[in-house]
C-alpha cells in the first residue's frame, strides 16, 4: 500500500503542485478581499456628521509621540484643533512634533513634557496646560505600557507600572484638569474625556487586596495579566467619571481601538513559529495605528447621543464587553484611587 501511495505522488506531482498553487491563491484572495471590507469598517471617520473643523478647540493627548496617540494627534490637527502632545521623552516628542508639522503644515501643535509615572510631572503638566490654555475641550488618555511582569517595574511613587501609569497616572491627570474641562463646556456643546481602553479588559480582574501586585499575578496564556487588569480599571474609571460629570457638561467615553500594529507590545517575547501561526489572523484583524485612531477621534468629536452606559465604544458604535459592570467595584476603585492620589 505504501508503494502505491508513493507511486501516486511521483506520477502526479505536477497535479498536486497545481492544486496547491490553486488552493493557496484562492485562500490569499479570500483573505485580501475580507481584509479590504474589514478595513473599510475601521476607517469611517470622515463619514461622521461630526467630522468638522475644530478651530479654537484645545485637545490634549497623552502618549502622543507614537502609535495611536500620534495618529490621533494628526487627525485632530487636520481638523484645525490646537493639539497638545503630552510625552514622557522630550527627544521622541520633538521628533514626533517635527514629523507632524511636515504632515499637517498648518496644524497648531504644541509639545509638553508628561511622565505619567511621576506625580510631580503630572502636576507640573496640568499646571502648565492650565496656565497656557483658559479652556480645554478634549482630553484623550491614550498613553499606556505593557512590559513583562517579571521585570517588576514601578513608578516614582512605588506603584506597579501598569497600575501606576495606565490607571493611577491618568486618574490624577484627569482630576487635575476636570474642572477646567467642565467649565469649557457650553449649553450647546459638551467637552470630552476619552479613555483608550482595550477588549483585553475582559481578561482582567480587580482584586482590591492586590491592586499593586502585592500578591503577584497569575499568567493565563500570552496576555499580560497586569496590563489586562489596568484596562479593566480604565473601564471602571470611565464609567464612574461619566456618572459624575455627564450632567455637568462633560461627555466621557472609553474606546477600544482594536488590535493595532503599534510598539505597545514591543516587549512581548513572540517566537518565530508563533509569528507564522499568527500571520493569517493578523491579515484579517490587525489594524494600522491610523485605523485604530479613527475610533478614538470619533469618540473625541461625537456626543454619546444614545446615553450608552457603561460608555464604552468600538468600531464607531457602542460596545458590550463580556465583563459585567459592577457598581460597587466602580465606586470603590474610584475611592481607593482618589485616596492614593490625594484627590478630594
Amino acid at each position: 500500500m505504501l508503494t502505491n501511495i508513493l507511486s501516486f505522488f511521483r506520477d502526479n506531482n505536477k497535479l498536486l503542485l497545481h492544486s496547491l498553487l490553486y488552493t493557496t491563491t484562492i485562500t490569499l484572495s479570500a483573505l485580501v478581499i475580507s481584509r479590504y471590507f474589514k478595513s473599510r469598517s475601521w476607517s469611517k471617520l470622515k463619514a461622521s456628521p461630526f467630522y468638522k473643523p475644530m478651530e479654537g478647540k484645545v485637545c490634549i493627548i497623552t502618549g502622543a509621540n507614537s502609535g495611536i496617540g500620534y495618529e490621533t494627534a494628526k487627525e485632530l490637527a487636520k481638523l484645525k484643533a490646537t493639539v497638545v502632545l503630552g510625552c514622557r521623552s522630550m527627544i521622541r516628542g520633538q521628533e514626533a512634533l517635527e514629523k507632524l508639522k511636515k504632515e499637517v503644515q498648518d496644524g497648531q501643535i504644541v509639545l509638553m513634557e508628561l511622565n505619567l509615572a511621576s506625580f510631580d510631572s503630572i502636576k507640573n503638566f496640568a499646571k502648565n496646560v492650565m496656565k497656557q490654555y483658559p479652556k480645554i475641550h478634549v482630553l484623550i488618555n491614550n498613553a499606556g505600557v505593557s512590559v513583562p511582569i517579571k521585570e517588576k517595574l514601578t513608578t516614582k511613587e512605588g506603584y506597579e507600572v501598569h497600575f501606576g501609569i495606565n490607571h493611577v497616572g491618568h486618574f490624577l491627570l484627569t482630576n487635575l484638569l476636570i474642572e477646567r474641562i467642565q467649565k469649557s463646556s457650553t449649553d450647546m456643546e459638551q467637552t470630552k474625556v476619552v479613555i483608550v481602553g482595550s477588549s483585553l479588559m475582559d481578561r482582567g480582574t480587580i482584586d482590591f487586596d492586590n491592586l499593586n501586585g502585592e500578591k503577584g499575578f497569575v499568567q493565563k496564556g500570552h496576555s499580560n495579566p497586569a496590563y489586562c487588569n489596568s484596562k479593566l480599571m480604565n473601564y471602571y474609571f470611565g464609567a464612574e467619571l461619566y456618572l459624575k460629570y455627564a450632567d455637568k457638561g462633560v461627555d466621557v467615553s472609553v474606546v477600544c481601538p482594536g488590535w493595532c500594529y503599534t510598539n505597545l507590545f514591543r516587549h512581548a517575547n513572540i517566537k518565530f513559529y508563533q509569528k507564522v501561526m499568527i500571520f493569517p489572523i493578523a491579515m484579517m484583524y490587525m489594524r494600522s495605528a491610523n485605523q485604530g485612531a479613527q475610533s478614538v477621534v470619533h469618540c473625541a468629536i461625537s456626543p454619546n447621543q444614545t446615553k450608552h452606559f457603561p460608555p464604552i465604544f468600538r468600531d464607531f458604535a457602542p460596545y458590550i464587553p463580556k465583563h459585567e459592570y459592577n457598581d460597587e467595584v466602580s465606586k470603590k476603585l474610584w475611592d481607593v484611587t482618589a485616596k492614593l492620589t490625594s484627590i478630594q
